[in-house]
């Protein structure tokens, strides 16, 4: 287990997944990221990758072979090296092995970082291709954070006032091709409300805005990320009666749509990077 600390924060990581296990606000007083229960969700802010998602009958196809693979990749499982630590920032690595090999067989070193600067959290994906041939890959986050307050209290908001579709999925996990078109009108905000996950989680892409607030406006509590660059976006809870939080998942890649029937390097969103290249992206955290 990690610790990291500044004026703000004390957020705690582990090397199992890599994966934040606390972010306390100094400031406010209060925990920010969701603790886990087993009996709502025990995840807490899994690292995606080499996929995001679902992929058919947890399925690929590369290279005229087929590959088993879980939803969300294996990252939650695989224990990282910590390759760097300061007392506001770590560098958890992993690499790819014999192990990693049987469900994708790509060489890879994936490192994920958390930086604490000032009023915000960083999170940091670095995906390096040491091979001569290309990698295809997805990668995202899935950090879910409590709620200040029920539900009903809390609304979600943007720096950009614009009209979003919302990408549709199956009961299967895969996506559709339609979209509920203007699932979120111009200028209007998202109040969240008890069944509103149950068809899973509310997913955008070809969106405008780089800031997206989960906020109870009567208190000013809440949580702000900037996941600018990234293509896709999805807000999530289990569909259970007083789910206490809500994940904002950034995202470079999708679970399979229904109709896909093309090997890797065809799947929509998916990332090529070319040998010897390397892919970075970050997202960013403050809590309100």
């Amino acid at each position: 287990m990690v610790t990291l600390e500044n004026e703000r924060f004390i957020v705690t990581a582990k090397e199992e997944g890599a994966e934040l296990t606390r972010i306390n606000d100094k400031e406010h007083r209060r925990e920010c990221l969701w603790n886990g229960d087993p009996a709502i969700w025990k995840g807490q802010a899994p690292i995606l990758f080499p996929v995001v998602g679902r992929c058919k009958n947890y399925q690929y196809r590369y290279q005229g072979k087929t590959y088993e693979i879980g939803q969300h990749g294996f990252c939650r499982q695989s224990v990282f090296e910590i390759a760097d630590q300061t007392k506001t920032q770590v560098v958890f690595r992993l690499k790819a092995s014999e192990e990693t090999k049987k469900a994708y067989p790509f060489d890879f070193v994936l490192s994920v970082i958390y930086t604490l600067e000032a009023e915000q959290i960083i999170t940091t994906f670095r995906v390096e291709n040491p091979a001569e041939h290309a990698l295809y890959f997805s990668i995202g986050g899935h950090p879910g954070f409590f709620y200040d307050g029920p539900i009903e209290k809390q609304v979600v908001s943007f720096d950009v006032k614009e009209s979003l579709d919302r990408v549709l999925l199956s009961e299967n996990g895969q996506f559709r091709r339609e979209v509920e078109k203007e699932y979120i009108k111009k200028g209007e905000d998202l109040h969240l409300y008890e069944g509103i996950f149950k068809d899973d989680a509310l997913v955008f892409h070809d969106f405008a805005f780089h800031k997206l607030r989960i906020q109870n406006p009567e208190t000013g509590r809440g949580v702000e990320m900037d996941l600018s660059g990234f293509p896709y976006v999805g807000i999530w809870s289990m569909n259970k009666p007083g789910s206490p939080y809500a994940c904002i998942e950034p995202w470079y890649g999708l679970a399979d749509y229904e109709d896909f029937a093309g090997e890797l390097p065809e799947k929509d969103g998916i990332q090529k990077l070319e040998g010897g290249a390397v892919f970075e992206c970050c997202y960013a955290v403050k809590m309100l």
